[in-house]
């Protein structure tokens, strides 16, 4: 008995293809998505640049590009510059080139990095300062309305110069410096949101103090705390925007302060505001250490007057013995009221109107 056997079945050469033919699909798709969100982000960058510039804000740049695809956008920035305006005098800062990304599923989250020299100028004055670093990173998230929710600076040795050149004095040099800026909401609801901020700075140097002013760095900073009522960021002058700010209610608190140098510490916290005369008012705790040799050298370097330096030490007298940044010291309390400074209860001097 002969056996057939069954003839064999025809491969389906389709079926293989099915996956080729879907990612095909999926990557036409997905470049169509991307550049279509490309052209927005890049209309977004317009009015984001608009809005600043109606707020004294101007920013800048030659040959800006925008790359990244797939999965990121890229904006790369030939000389951005900013020129502040409407705050006195005009001031324009220039950088060497700029690139900032934001990858696709998180295009609110903005990091960018900027390279150095950068200038300085007062337009008004036509006062030069140079500056550079080997990192200069920020970064920032928005809403989705555009509005900013968190921003952060982060500088790796930078350093500042009287004039960009060759003849350049150096004024500032650090290992390290940053800032950070968190909006927190307003309790009750249609008022001015606030800010909660941070700032550090790592061996902080100044040629002329630890030469003439016999002030030997580094000099080392924490700063934290928060700022109610500040949402109003229209350009305006400096008293213009306190009074603003004490119309809004507004509340300066300092949580920590803590500046050292190998020889002396100062800390303080407490929180202060402005009453609707322009007043101040307030209380803050403050400590002192080694701070009678730290005004000795700078009074002696003509950094501060005689006067000014006796003044200093007196307070440091006047205080109890206690803890400062880990250091023996002198703590005291200030209490200010419509302007009037008091130590305890003995009253300490007036500070002028502030608006």
């Amino acid at each position: 008995m002969t056996v057939i056997s069954p003839a064999p079945r025809r491969r389906k050469p389709w079926i293989m293809a099915v996956p080729l033919l879907l990612v095909v699909v999926l990557g036409i798709c997905w470049s169509g998505l991307w550049f279509f969100a490309s052209a927005h982000a890049e209309r977004e960058l317009d009015a984001w640049v608009a809005r600043e510039a109606m707020l004294g804000r101007v920013w800048d740049c030659k040959d800006r590009t925008l790359g990244g695809f797939p999965f990121r956008f890229e904006l790369m920035c030939a000389e951005p510059s900013l020129t502040l305006r409407g705050t006195g005098d005009t001031v324009r800062i220039t950088a060497a080139a700029g690139h900032a990304v934001a990858q696709v599923w998180a295009p609110n989250h903005m990091v960018a990095e900027f390279q150095g020299p950068a200038k300085v100028q007062d337009l008004a004055t036509g006062h030069v300062y140079g500056a550079t670093w080997s990192l200069l990173q920020m970064s920032g998230v928005a809403n989705m309305d555009g509005i900013a929710q968190r921003f952060s600076l982060t500088v790796d040795n930078p350093a500042i110069q009287s004039a960009p050149g060759d003849t350049a004095q150096t004024l500032f040099t650090a290992k390290h410096f940053e800032a950070h800026a968190r909006r927190t909401p307003h309790t009750s609801a249609g008022g001015p949101d606030g800010v909660d901020y941070a700032i550090g700075l790592v061996d902080g140097n100044n040629p002329g103090l630890a030469g003439g002013g016999g002030v030997a760095g580094p000099v080392n900073l924490v700063l934290q705390g928060s700022v109610t009522a500040i949402d109003n960021l229209q350009p305006m002058s400096l008293p213009e925007r306190i009074k603003a700010w004490s119309a809004a209610n507004g509340t300066l608190k300092v949580d920590t302060f803590s500046l050292t140098t190998p020889k002396a510490a100062l800390t303080a916290n407490g929180a202060l505001g402005v009453d609707p005369l322009g007043r101040v008012f307030g209380a803050v705790s403050i400590g002192f250490s080694g701070v009678d040799e730290l005004t000795r050298a700078l009074a002696q370097g003509g950094i501060i007057s005689p006067e000014i330096a006796s003044i200093v030490n007196a307070l440091a007298l006047a205080g109890r013995p206690g803890d400062v940044a880990g250091r023996r010291g002198t703590t005291f309390s200030v209490t200010l009221k419509e302007g009037a400074v008091q130590l305890g209860k003995v009253p300490m001097g007036i500070i002028p109107p502030l608006f």
